[in-house]
């Protein structure tokens, strides 16, 4: 996989967090963060250190945090909708961040490619 490709993913991963409603949250909650399977949100950012893209917490330090939160409340105990509405929340920050990278990314592809 590509960078592209794996940015592409966690995106998908966000959009669907950040489109959740808090009182259902609970039950998705651990398909985001196993990474037993292939395309959860753990799977993908699994993916991208194996890769050698570097360090994901430091390009993606507010989705390593979401990430963090995810597999922190992911104990089988429900909380408050209050706790899911702020964790939705944060993934919509967390989508800004990965969407900013990646049109860094191509932008920077682009003027490589002029350059040639």
């Amino acid at each position: 996989m590509t960078r592209l490709d794996i940015l592409n993913m966690i995106l998908k991963e966000l959009e669907n967090i950040s489109s959740e409603r808090p009182g259902d949250f609970f039950y998705s909650l651990d398909g985001y963060t196993d990474d037993y399977y292939d395309d959860s949100l753990a799977a993908f950012i699994s993916k991208w250190e194996r890769s050698g893209f570097g360090e994901f917490r430091k390009d993606f330090p507010l989705t390593a945090e979401l990430y963090a939160e995810l597999v922190r409340i992911d104990d089988g105990t429900m909380r408050p909708k209050a706790v899911y509405a702020a964790i939705i929340s944060h993934a919509k920050d967390a989508l800004a961040e990965v969407k900013n990278y990646k049109e860094a990314l191509v932008e920077l592809k682009k003027y490589k490619d002029k350059l040639v």
